[in-house]
């Protein structure tokens, strides 16, 4: 029997996508959530001094994206072979550009910092550069998924940062519908409403 664990802070950013593929897959872990005082504590035992951390039978594993496609394999959500999952691994790091350009934003709402509205501003900006691109991948698809064989991993990590992005900036989500009704779709997996019930409001 295989134990998985999973640390993070109490919130989605980073993380959500790997828990999607866990409740997807219908597979037990330990969701452990890790506050802001206890992780000075659990950062030197971390691989990297970051989190996320997916624990597998006592071995650690870091990094959002090697955790998320090491889950993918196992649970069949990767792609259909090595050339799909290039182009789902390509979609996955070019949403994850677009994270790390969302951090000045995240700081600045949790730090209250009165440059806030500069860097919503900023984040507005950014998400118009790069989300005309993660639609034109999603039209190439033959699916109503990122890939043309339908859903992998890459359209929960897409589908969580779209929810965000429509708690924050309304009106700019209807320019981009299409990653509006893909979010939806995802979202309403039946294998993810058990969680997504009973999951804390986290804005991000």
């Amino acid at each position: 029997m295989t134990n998985y664990k999973l640390e993070y802070f109490p919130a989605r950013f980073r993380v959500e996508a790997a828990r999607l593929i866990l409740h997807f897959a219908g597979q037990k872990f330990d969701d452990v959530k890790i506050s802001r005082e206890d992780w000075p504590k659990r950062k030197p035992t971390t691989p990297f001094g970051s989190i996320p951390v997916l624990t597998v039978n006592g071995v650690q594993l870091s990094q959002s994206l090697p955790i998320c496609q090491f889950l993918a394999r196992r649970f069949n959500l990767a792609g259909k072979d090595e050339l799909e999952i290039a182009k789902v691994n390509a979609v996955a790091d070019f949403q994850n550009d677009l994270l790390n350009v969302t951090v000045p934003y995240i700081v600045a709402l949790l730090s209250q910092s009165a440059d806030f509205p500069e860097k919503k501003a900023e984040l507005a900006e950014n998400v118009k550069k790069y989300w005309p691109k993660l639609v034109q991948a999603l039209r190439a698809s033959k699916s109503r998924f990122f890939a043309d064989s339908g859903l992998t991993w890459v359209d929960f990590f897409v589908a969580e940062y779209t929810d965000s992005i429509a708690k924050t900036f309304p009106v700019l989500v209807s320019q981009f519908p299409d990653l509006i009704q893909h979010s939806s779709r995802v979202h309403a997996l039946p294998q993810l409403q058990d969680y997504l019930k009973t999951r804390p409001e986290m804005p991000w």
